[in-house]
């Protein structure tokens, strides 16, 4: 018996290319000859939108709307159950269906693959995907504790690579044997238990794989999500990472292929689809440096000898290596390499010490120099409030882009605040990066010290938005900064930021501006770089207090009020520093609801104003609200422990903060509290609704100096913050933070 078969990709994922892993699996089906329906669910339900909900929902910054079962609920399924009924009806007909699954796209791809064994249950189900190869028992997770669901639905989980298997899985089912026999897979026994088939060594010759397969797909729809209006297909020249970042879930075995064969696909691609522009999704495109080399100097020369490819487009990630000079990015440049992403993560060594990233700051500058030079275009991954970071880590980097603004049109801010993904290190070693109690989405986690935890996390991402909006460069993220500022004035008329040129065009075009790199040679005024003074006076709230601060006579409150005036004080004099005198009026409006507790709303406001004589005013208007709606009451760890105090003295902080709720002569919310000891830790945690109203004045002059920086240094445990922008001597006293080698 032929099955009848087809393969799925579900929302939310890029709209710019196809995916590729339905063009591998439907070329690994037609080696065999067999026929497959290929579901573009993704690009088909952003089809059924306007264009307004396309640019919201598939934007990568807009995919909590999908991995939160709270919002899909609520946003999701009221806008395509009936189109999705469409679709489950068609795929429902078939024998065989198999969903590529990602931890951004497996709560949609549960709605549909349930709906549709319901609809069918004589339809064999597979799931691949990164999701399957991290999450427990290859997404056949049992419903426990976790609330996580039985994925009764799933016939086979592939915790192996798809397209290896895919036919030997299709041959069971026309055969009418069991799964059990094909390695690399979880499936189900005759008792209805999860089983494992033992591992698949990865495939260590990817030229056996065959290309990918497009016969079956509207490119041409692809073209219109594209910011420069061409189809670009998909290509693979490499899988897995030769690095292990403590954040990543890339750990598989690195394997790449000949730099030849990379370059033989590029020309079937198209000869055969027409298609000249190509994404590499490689997680590094450089990660073997001598294939790297063969490609770029083979379709160099391609391109030198053939008209028709002058118009050829390469690009994808990579990242710093000595051999990534200017001599390889000139070829580079000429073999079509258009843009490279780097992740750079952070401009602060510490942090990169913690992230295990392998590379130095120094080395980033010099690949941002050479591709600059060569035309190609360089963007940032960057990441906001990464465990261990502090006040001074994060001032650093912030310089560390300022300083190199004119090398970078696009800096891709990490859509979400430091998050910990299952899997990685910084899940699997919570304890040594100072992690606890993981919220139910994967940014929501709090630290054990209180010192870097949501709300840190939060205005951090916001304010460097923010930073990277009013210095022009475009940036990747959900919280669109131009509607955050209500006022905004540098105090030089000659100022680039007061220029109307900019502010008149729409963001389409900025956002081409910024990405095209001739334009540096049109404005090379607006890519100069400014020198900062390092020797400005000290300025006394810099100073972040480490020490003292979350004891048990400390509420959540007071926390958060602190916590908020913390970074936007020194966001302010930051800005001041490296341009001046300046005026700025902001409000941050925080949705708690994507956590799962509706009502809970976080709106921070503040106003500065600094003169050339050094005075500034600086007001923050804080305000958390939680109303009588709300599912679930904000949860803050206070870092109490039996060791550092007593059940007495916690018993005397819940009696004074019971007491301020009865006194609270318009409470939000009863206040109660949860009092919860944990068998493993022995950590007391509160759990209780709160509400407060802050308005916080900061008056001074930032002229003012104190003649013993000792005294602040002992007093605040901190390093001076001028010191601390001089990175080489930041570097001077940095101790290893990061991991001792035992992942």
């Amino acid at each position: 018996m032929k099955a009848k078969l087809g393969i799925v990709m579900c929302p939310a994922w890029s709209l710019e290319t196809p995916p590729l892993s339905l063009g591998l699996l439907a070329g690994a089906l037609k080696t065999k000859g067999r026929d497959v329906k290929q579901f573009h669910i993704n690009l088909l339900s952003a089809l059924h939108v306007d264009k307004d909900s396309q640019e919201e929902l598939w934007a990568p910054t807009g995919h909590f709307f999908w991995t939160n079962d709270h919002s899909f609920e609520d946003r999701i399924i009221p806008a395509y159950k009936d189109y999705w009924d469409t679709i489950i009806d068609e795929m429902a007909q078939l024998d065989i269906i198999s969903f590529t699954t990602y931890f951004s796209n497996i709560v949609v791809t549960d709605y549909i693959a349930k709906r549709l064994y319901d609809k069918n249950p004589k339809i064999h189900i597979f799931y691949g995907g990164a999701y399957c190869w991290n999450a427990p028992k290859g997404g056949l997770r049992q419903a426990l504790s976790t609330g996580e669901p039985n994925r009764y639905w799933i016939k086979v989980a592939c915790d192996t690579e798809g397209e290896l298997i895919i036919n030997d899985l299709v041959d069971c089912y026309e055969n009418g044997e069991t799964y059990v026999k094909v390695s690399g897979i979880w499936t189900w026994n005759e008792y209805g238990e999860p089983i494992y088939t033992g591992m698949r060594k990865p495939q260590k010759d990817l030229t056996v794989i065959p290309n990918a397969n497009w016969d079956g797909v509207d490119l041409d729809s692809y073209a219109q999500f594209h910011y420069e209006g061409h189809t670009h297909l998909p290509i693979q020249g490499s899988r897995g990472c030769t690095y292990k970042c403590t954040f990543c879930s890339e750990t598989r075995i690195y394997r790449f292929r000949k730099g030849s064969d990379i370059k033989d696909e590029v020309l079937e691609q198209i000869n055969k689809y027409g298609v000249t522009h190509f994404s590499f999704v490689d997680s590094l495109v450089n990660g073997s440096m001598p294939q790297f080399k063969i490609f770029v100097n083979e379709m160099a020369k391609e391109v030198k000898k053939n008209p028709k490819l002058k118009d050829l487009s390469f690009g994808g990630y990579a990242r710093t290596h000595k051999q990534m000079d200017n001599d390889l990015m000139k070829v580079a440049a000429k073999a079509g390499f258009k843009w490279f992403s780097i992740g750079v993560e952070s401009g602060t060594p510490k942090i990169l010490e913690v992230i295990e990233k392998r590379q130095t700051v120094e080395g980033v500058e010099q690949l941002w120099e050479a591709c600059w030079k060569n035309g190609i275009r360089m963007d940032a991954n960057w990441i906001s409030g990464y465990p261990k970071e502090n006040h001074v880590d994060w001032i650093i980097s912030l310089y560390f882009l300022y300083k190199n603004k004119h090398y970078m049109p696009v800096v891709a801010a990490n859509q979400f605040p430091a998050g910990v993904t299952p899997g990685t290190p910084l899940d699997q070693y919570r304890d040594e990066f100072n992690i606890t109690q993981l919220g139910n989405i994967f940014y929501d986690w709090i630290s054990k010290d209180l010192k870097n935890t949501y709300i840190n996390r939060f205005l951090r991402l916001k304010l460097c938005h923010t930073f990277l909006h009013m210095y022009k460069i475009y940036y990747s993220g959900f919280w669109t900064v131009k509607d955050d500022i209500k006022h905004l004035k540098f105090k030089n008329p000659k100022s680039i930021f007061n220029q109307k040129l900019y502010k008149e065009w729409t963001p389409k075009t900025r956002g081409t501006f910024w990405q095209q790199m001739h334009n540096r040679r049109e404005y090379p005024d607006e890519f100069m770089i400014k020198n900062i003074d390092y020797n400005v006076p000290y300025l006394e709230f810099a100073n972040i207090p480490e020490t003292g601060e979350y004891d048990v006579t400390v509420s959540i409150e007071d926390t958060l009020k602190i916590q908020a005036r913390n970074e936007i004080r020194v966001w302010c004099w930051l800005m001041h520093q490296l341009n001046g005198p300046y005026e700025i009026e902001m409000e941050f409006d925080e949705d708690y609801s994507e956590r799962n507790i509706d009502g809970a709303r976080m709106v921070t406001k503040f106003k500065w104003e600094s003169n050339d004589d050094g005075s500034y005013r600086l007001s923050i208007d804080n305000k958390l609200t939680l109303e009588k709606s709300a599912k679930e009451t904000i949860h803050l760890q206070l870092p109490l422990r039996y060791e550092h105090s007593t059940k007495e003295q916690w018993d005397v902080r819940r009696k004074q903060i019971m007491r301020r709720f009865k006194e609270d002569k318009n409470p939000v919310h009863p206040g109660h509290i949860h009092l919860q000891q944990t068998k493993e830790e022995k950590t007391l945690i509160s759990l209780y609704d709160i509400s407060f109203h802050d308005v916080f004045h900061d008056i001074g002059n930032l002229n003012d100096k104190y003649d013993d920086e000792e005294h602040l240094q002992k007093k605040y445990g901190v390093p001076n913050y001028l010191d601390a922008l001089d990175v080489e001597k930041y570097k001077i006293n940095l101790k290893r933070t990061s991991m001792t080698g035992k992942h």
